[in-house]
C-alpha cells in the first residue's frame, strides 16, 4: 500500500510540474528545501562542519547564509529535475558558455573529438547545481552529432514501480541506465561501443575508494573512473550545468579534458587527484550550489 502511494505521489508531482508557471514551481519546492533545512537539524549540523572544513575562510554566519543559499539551490533543482523534459523542449532555458583560454571547443564538439578514436568517453561531473537536467542536455548534444545515448550509472530505486517510472523517463530524455548493481561489465560494454558516460564523482559509495584530496583534505574517491580511464585510454571531461539567477538560465561549463596518456598506467592517485580539483573548481565558483549535506570526508580522528 505505501508502495503504491509513493508511486500516485511521484506521478502526481512530475505531472505538476509539467503544467506549472516555472516561477511557481521553483518557489515551491524552494519553500519546501528551507522547510526540510529547518525540521532536519542533523543535516544542518553536516553542511556546516563541511564549510568549515572546505572553505575556513568564512566566519560562522557567513558558513550560515551559505547553507541556507544551498538549500534554496536544492529545491529550485528538485523542481527543474522534474521539469526537465518541459525545459529541455526551450531553447531559452539552457546555455553554454566556452571554457575560455585556448580551449575555444564547445562541450558537442569536445566530445565528439574525443568519441572519434571508439575507446568512449567519461563526463565528469558532481551533484552540483541540476545534474538531471545537464544529462538531458548533455543527451542532446550527443544526439544532435549521432554519438548515442548518454549512459548514466545509477542506484535502483527501492520501491520497482517508482524505479521503473523513473528510468523511464530518463530513457526519453536520451539516457541510457546503467545500473550500479549490475557491476562494472554492463558499463565497460557501453563503453567499449563508444558510448559517453556520465560520472557523478563526489560522494563516497560503497565501492573501492582511494583517499584523494579534495578542497585540501583526503577524501573518499571512487577508483573505478581512474581504473578504467588509465586501463582502457578512455578520456574524461569535466562538465557542469549551474543556474544563473540574473539571467535565470541553466549554464553549461567545461574544464579542458582529462587525457589518460599523460599519465603513468599505475597513477591512479594523481589521475583522481586532478578530477577531484576539476570539481572543486566548479563548487568554488558556486559554492553555494553544491550538495553540502552529505558526509563527503570522514571524521576527523
Amino acid at each position: 500500500m505505501r508502495r503504491r502511494f509513493y508511486w500516485l505521489l511521484t506521478r502526481l508531482l512530475l505531472g505538476m510540474a509539467a503544467v506549472l508557471p516555472l516561477a511557481w514551481g521553483r518557489g515551491a519546492c524552494v519553500g519546501l528545501a528551507r522547510l526540510a533545512l529547518r525540521l532536519r537539524p542533523g543535516d544542518r549540523a553536516v553542511a556546516l562542519a563541511n564549510l568549515a572544513r572546505a572553505l575556513p575562510e568564512l566566519n560562522p554566519r557567513g558558513r550560515q547564509e551559505l547553507m541556507q543559499e544551498a538549500a534554496t539551490h536544492l529545491g529550485r533543482n528538485l523542481f527543474q529535475t522534474m521539469a526537465a523534459p518541459r525545459l529541455l523542449a526551450r531553447p531559452d532555458t539552457i546555455v553554454e558558455e566556452i571554457g575560455g583560454g585556448a580551449d575555444t571547443f564547445t562541450i558537442g564538439e569536445h566530445l565528439a573529438d574525443l568519441a572519434a578514436d571508439g575507446r568512449g568517453v567519461f563526463v565528469l561531473t558532481g551533484h552540483i547545481g541540476c545534474w538531471e537536467l545537464a544529462g538531458g542536455w548533455v543527451a542532446r548534444e550527443l544526439a544532435a552529432r549521432k554519438l548515442g545515448a548518454l549512459g548514466v550509472v545509477t542506484g535502483t530505486i527501492h520501491n520497482p514501480a517508482v524505479d521503473r517510472l523513473i528510468q523511464a523517463r530518463r530513457r526519453r530524455l536520451g539516457l541510457q541506465v546503467l545500473p550500479r548493481e549490475a557491476g562494472a561489465a554492463p558499463l565497460l560494454r557501453f563503453l567499449r561501443q563508444g558510448g559517453v558516460v556520465a560520472i557523478l564523482q563526489d560522494q563516497r559509495t560503497q565501492v573501492r575508494n582511494l583517499a584523494v584530496p579534495f578542497f585540501g583534505t583526503p577524501a573518499p574517491t571512487p577508483a573505478g573512473l581512474a581504473t578504467m580511464s588509465l586501463k582502457y585510454g578512455i578520456p574524461v571531461l569535466p562538465v557542469v550545468g549551474v543556474w544563473d539567477e540574473a539571467r535565470r538560465v541553466q549554464v553549461m561549463h567545461h574544464l579542458p579534458p582529462l587525457r589518460p596518456h599523460e599519465f603513468g598506467p599505475e597513477d591512479a592517485l594523481s589521475f583522481l587527484t586532478r578530477c577531484n580539483a576539476a570539481l572543486e573548481t566548479f563548487i568554488r565558483r558556486n559554492p553555494e550550489q553544491w550538495v553540502w549535506f552529505h558526509r563527503r570526508w570522514n571524521p576527523d580522528p
